[in-house]
């Protein structure tokens, strides 16, 4: 069976995480991933044993997509599968199809991010047009949330008639994360922390975490703040950090090649995002600790069991959740953590895309 995945770099956000666990469940198969750029971080050196990889441009995605395009005019592959989990890469590859450049069976694209709520201006007109452009010869489109298709739907209506639209809650892969929360853990960062994960971006809402954790930490002095990740804001944040009375007590640790140990040693898992599609790292933080605040970024949070939630950009109202967290017993909610996540497990997923497509 030849599966094809097409990515804009090979980073390891959420969507990427969503495809390597896709192409890691299909190893054996004649898989080939596409890179339209080539961050040099090495996440994906693990799927070369049983992988095809093409990295298209080491410059720019522009410059990289330029390429793809061409290969995929020289070589005319037939693909059983192609999976597809970015606006560019969805379009582009609906594109592609429609012209007959790429040939397959199947073709699951996934929405990645809720576009209307997230982008405004030249860039969502931008996204509109890649909608109406290249959305289209899709088998199915994913949606993480019953949210970001109403979304969808509102915003680019004709779409349901050119694709199926079906939600399907993300995915999440545990095996071998036992292992990786055992690993051992620097001994500052084993109590008394509220520890964060994900891109140095406004959407994150770090600058909203950072007030709140000052809030808590009045009444909680033992409290740390471990903020676990990198990217474009990460100046700003080391500013305000320096200018916080308890900047001592906030540790920017960049990217770590493991989250689940920190996760697992938190006091406090939070996500305090502005939004999101649907945040992974929530599910990867469930995982491990029953101690978990959420801000209600993405559809379907305020629904999960077990979790303390909150508005998003709201540092008072964060800042309330993580105190309720703290003075709460949360050791029952193992087990309801564990059911939950159960029905998330990648097969179960696959299940429904394959009963939804044939």
């Amino acid at each position: 069976m030849k599966i094809l995945f097409v990515l804009t770099t090979d980073s390891l956000g959420g969507a990427e995480q969503y495809l390597k666990m896709i192409a890691t469940y299909h190893k054996g198969e004649d898989i080939s991933i596409y890179y339209f750029k080539n961050n040099k971080r090495g996440q994906w050196d693990d799927v070369e044993p049983f992988a095809k990889k093409y990295l298209m441009s080491t410059f720019h995605e522009v410059t990289g997509i330029i390429n793809f395009v061409f290969r995929m005019l020289i070589d005319r592959q037939q693909y059983d599968y192609i999976y597809t989990s970015h606006i560019y890469t969805n379009s582009l590859v609906g594109m592609l199809k429609s012209v007959g450049i790429i040939k397959s069976k199947y073709f699951i694209a996934r929405e990645s991010t809720s576009i209307f709520l997230r982008f405004k201006g030249f860039k969502l007109s931008f996204y509109a047009f890649l909608y109406n452009l290249g959305y289209r010869k899709m088998d199915v489109l994913i949606c993480q949330t019953e949210l970001m298709k109403t979304q969808l739907l509102q915003h680019f209506p004709r779409i349901s008639k050119r694709t199926k639209i079906k939600v399907i809650p993300n995915p999440i892969e545990l095996k071998g994360k036992s292992e990786l929360a055992n690993e051992p853990l620097d001994e500052i960062f084993e109590r008394n922390c509220i520890v964060a994960a994900g891109r140095l971006i406004a959407l994150k809402g770090y600058d909203v975490l950072i007030e709140a954790f000052e809030l808590s930490k009045n009444d909680n002095p033992e409290l740390k703040l471990v903020i676990l990740g990198r990217g474009p804001l990460k100046e700003m944040i080391e500013k305000q950090v320096e200018q916080s009375l308890f900047k001592n007590d906030i540790y920017m640790c960049g990217r770590v090649n493991n989250v689940y140990k920190y996760f697992k040693k938190a006091r406090i898992c939070v996500v305090s995002s502005r939004v999101e599609g649907f945040p992974n790292v929530l599910l990867q933080m469930m995982s491990q600790n029953t101690n978990v605040v959420s801000t209600t970024c993405a559809g379907g949070i305020d629904t999960i069991n077990g979790i303390f939630t909150c508005e998003p950009g709201n540092a008072g109202a964060l800042s309330s959740a993580i105190n309720q967290c703290l003075n709460s017993n949360t050791r029952n909610r193992r087990k309801i953590f564990d059911e939950f996540l159960n029905t998330r497990s990648l097969e179960q997923f696959l299940n429904q895309v394959s009963e939804t497509i044939t």
